[in-house]
């Protein structure tokens, strides 16, 4: 495919999805990574609301609630993701069962889990059991389903009865969004039965969440906050937020 083509295809992308990640669009354009790198370069120089980001490509302008792909989501608060990673695996026990939440933080968290020993893990992400797969100590299982392009997301309703075969001690849980209000919301219809069904088997909740994703709402909603025990967030969180959820009785763990 000529560089042409190509471009014309990135923007084609870039119109319906608003963002793309390098790897994304390797795959879509049967392209290097090192080519699509170079397409992007030269894209951002001639269109002014083309914008060159860690990862991928943006389109200025977008939509307030954009849903970056994972690539792009993977590079953003990193510390305070790896902050709140260990506090979370502290929470953790040698021979719990957990279920693991998709998203970039639950891929952190899964870098964790070499430290307890004896877990055995299901997760509904294609990134985070791959990372599990590389402990040889831990028992992980990978729900099954259809794929979310360019998220790696396991949803829909095979996925979701699937879990109906699980007893699980503890679910980890992130967010894309969350207000004292609303409680936890999702940009996707996609993963939230997933996510709803990962809540009702748990025994134990824990949501693990960093400070920017609070004032927030989305259109999807998951769950209210008091389905949650614990809540796992950065010292950076508003003191309102932390006292609010404290009322509701919920014990929040600060990094």
């Amino acid at each position: 495919m000529r560089q042409a083509e190509r471009i014309n295809q990135i923007l084609e992308i870039l119109a319906e999805k608003q963002n793309a990640s390098t790897k994304y669009l390797s795959k879509v354009l049967d392209a290097s990574e090192s080519t699509v790198r170079r397409d992007i370069d030269f894209l951002s120089s001639i269109r002014n609301e083309v914008r060159k980001v860690h990862g991928g490509v943006v389109l200025d302008g977008a939509k307030k609630d954009l849903e970056y792909m994972f690539e792009l989501k993977l590079n953003v608060n990193v510390e305070l993701k790896r902050r709140i990673a260990r506090a979370v695996v502290g929470l953790l026990e040698d021979n719990d069962s957990i279920l693991l939440d998709s998203g970039t933080t639950c891929l952190y968290i899964a870098t964790e889990l070499h430290r307890r020993q004896d877990l055995r893990i299901a997760t509904a992400d294609l990134q985070v059991a791959t990372e599990l797969a590389k402990h040889d100590h831990i028992e992980s299982l990978i729900i099954g389903g259809h794929i979310r392009p360019g998220y790696y997301t396991v949803g829909d309703a095979f996925a979701v009865e699937m879990l109906d075969h699980f007893s699980i001690d503890k679910a980890v849980m992130g967010a894309d969004a969350v207000t004292i209000d609303s409680g936890v919301t999702n940009f996707s219809m996609f993963e939230v039965g997933v996510k709803r069904k990962i809540l009702e088997i748990a025994n134990t909740r824990i949501l693990a969440v960093d400070h920017t994703k609070f004032g927030t709402s989305t259109f999807y909603k998951v769950a209210t906050l008091s389905r949650f025990s614990t809540v796992v967030t950065n010292r950076e969180i508003d003191p309102g937020y932390v006292r609010a959820m404290r009322d509701m009785g919920i014990q929040v763990l600060l990094v």
